[in-house]
C-alpha cells in the first residue's frame, strides 16, 4: 500500500483531471468520479483550493449551500504556449490551464535573425498582450518543418528554413526562454490534433499522408506516434517510389503537381486551386484526367507504407490532399483497395486552420498539467490579476473559439 502522500498525490491528481474533463463540479460529483469518501472529498478540495489549483465555480442550480457549491479548475493558475514554425515565421498562442487560448501572433523572420530570440520576443508580445508575463509561460512546445534528431536536437529536412539549421534547437530554446520546450515535427503534430477533434479521434492505428508544399507521413500505431530513432520517421519526400523511379515529393509536392497539371494542358500557377476544382461536381475532362492521375500518384506513394503498417485509417491532409476533398479520397481509395489485401478507410483532413500551431498547443497542455498536477502542494499560485476570466472570455470570442476548446 502506498504512503499516505502518495496516496494524497494521487487523489489530488485524480481530482483535477475529473474537474478539467467534467467539471464544474460538486464535491459530490467528485466522490463519486474519483471513488473517494465524503471527508476525503473535502479535504482535497480544501488543500487543491489552498494551492491554487481550483476555485469555488458558483452553485448548482437549486439554491446555495454546501451541496450545491460547484468547483473547477482554476485555469489562471498556469499557462502553456504553442507555435509553429515554418518557412513563413513564426505563429503562437498561448491558452491557460483549461485550454481557453488567451492570446495569439506571428512573426516574421528577417536575414540573419536570431530564431530563438525572435521567439522569445514574440511569445513576450502575446503575453504581454493577455495581461501576463512570459514568465507565466511554464511549457512550449513548437511544430517545426522539419524533424529534430533526439540525439543531438538538430533538424533535418529543412533547407527550406536555413535559420533554424546547425543548432541544438531545443537546447536553444530552452535557454533563451527559461522554461521547458518540446519540439515536434509539425505533420506529427497535425496527425496528433485529427487523433484529439478530427478524422482519427478513437483510432489506434492510423497513416497521414501530407500533400503540400513537401510531402511526408505521420503514423500512430498501436495508439503511440512513431517518431523514428532520428526523429525522421515518415520523411517520404526524399525516398523513391521504385527502385529508379522518381522521389515522392518530385511527384506530389508543389512542383511535381504543377508539373503534372502540365501534362493535362492545365495552369499551373495554383496547383490547390486546381486540385479543388477537378474534383468539383462539374469538373471538365482535362480536369477530371488530371485528378485520376494524380489519385494514381497517390497511391504510388501510399502502397508500400499502408502494407507495412496496415493502418485502420488513412488521412489525405495538406494543401492538396485537402483541396481534393472526398472526392480525391474516392478515387485513392478505390485505387488504393484494388493494388492491396490492406483495405483502409481513407478520407480527407478535417481541415481546421492552424493545426500545427493547435497541435503543438494540446502537446504543450498535456505537458503542462502533467508537471503541475503531479503534486498539487508545489505549485506556486499566479498572481490574481492573471486569472481574469473576462480576459480569457474576450480572447476566445476574438479567435472564434467560444469555450476555447476547439481550433483557432
Amino acid at each position: 500500500m502506498g504512503s499516505p502522500s502518495a496516496l494524497r498525490k494521487l487523489n489530488d491528481r485524480a481530482a483535477l483531471y475529473a474537474l478539467l474533463e467534467s467539471g464544474p463540479l460538486t464535491r459530490l460529483d467528485l466522490e463519486q468520479a474519483i471513488s473517494v469518501s465524503r471527508p476525503a472529498a473535502a479535504e482535497l478540495l480544501r488543500r487543491l483550493e489552498e494551492s491554487g489549483l481550483a476555485r469555488r465555480a458558483g452553485y448548482r442550480p437549486g439554491g446555495p449551500g454546501p451541496q450545491a457549491q460547484l468547483w473547477s479548475i482554476a485555469e489562471g493558475a498556469a499557462y502553456a504556449a504553442g507555435l509553429d514554425v515554418n518557412d513563413t515565421g513564426i505563429d503562437a498562442v498561448i491558452a491557460d490551464l483549461g485550454g481557453a487560448p488567451v492570446g495569439t501572433g506571428k512573426s516574421r523572420l528577417a536575414p540573419g535573425d536570431d530564431p530563438a530570440a525572435a521567439v522569445r520576443d514574440l511569445l513576450e508580445t502575446v503575453a504581454a498582450d493577455a495581461g501576463l508575463t512570459r514568465a507565466d509561460v511554464r511549457q512550449v512546445v513548437v511544430g517545426i518543418s522539419g524533424s529534430v534528431d533526439p540525439a543531438t536536437g538538430r533538424l533535418s529536412h529543412a533547407e527550406h528554413i536555413p535559420e533554424w539549421n546547425g543548432f541544438d534547437v531545443r537546447e536553444r530554446l530552452t535557454q533563451v526562454l527559461e522554461v521547458p520546450v518540446a519540439v515536434e515535427n509539425d505533420v506529427k503534430l497535425v496527425l496528433s490534433d485529427e487523433s484529439i477533434r478530427g478524422r482519427a479521434v478513437g483510432c489506434r492505428d492510423v497513416l497521414l499522408l501530407w500533400i503540400g508544399q513537401g510531402v511526408a507521413i505521420a503514423i500512430i500505431a498501436d495508439g503511440r506516434l512513431l517518431r523514428g530513432s532520428h526523429g525522421s520517421a515518415g520523411e517520404m519526400g526524399v525516398v523513391p517510389v521504385s527502385a529508379d523511379g522518381p522521389f515522392a515529393g518530385d511527384l506530389l509536392a508543389t512542383v511535381g503537381i504543377a508539373a503534372l497539371a502540365r501534362e493535362h494542358g492545365l495552369p499551373d500557377a495554383d496547383p490547390a486551386g486546381l486540385v479543388a476544382r477537378a474534383a468539383s461536381p462539374d469538373a471538365d475532362p482535362p480536369h477530371d484526367g488530371f485528378l485520376s492521375a494524380l489519385a494514381d500518384l497517390v497511391v504510388d506513394v501510399l502502397a508500400s507504407p499502408v502494407a507495412l503498417v496496415d493502418p485502420d485509417l488513412v488521412i489525405l491532409a495538406g494543401d492538396h490532399g485537402l483541396a481534393g476533398g472526398d472526392e480525391l479520397a474516392a478515387r485513392v481509395r478505390t485505387r488504393l483497395h484494388q493494388r492491396l489485401v490492406h483495405r483502409p478507410r481513407i478520407v480527407a483532413g478535417t481541415g481546421y486552420d492552424n493545426s500545427v500551431r493547435q497541435g503543438a498547443l494540446d502537446e504543450s497542455l498535456r505537458r503542462l498539467r502533467e508537471k503541475v498536477f503531479a503534486d498539487a502542494r508545489h505549485h506556486r499560485p499566479a498572481d490574481p490579476i492573471h486569472r481574469s476570466t473576462e480576459s480569457t472570455s474576450r480572447a476566445a470570442d476574438l479567435l472564434g473559439t467560444g469555450s476555447g476548446k476547439g481550433h483557432q
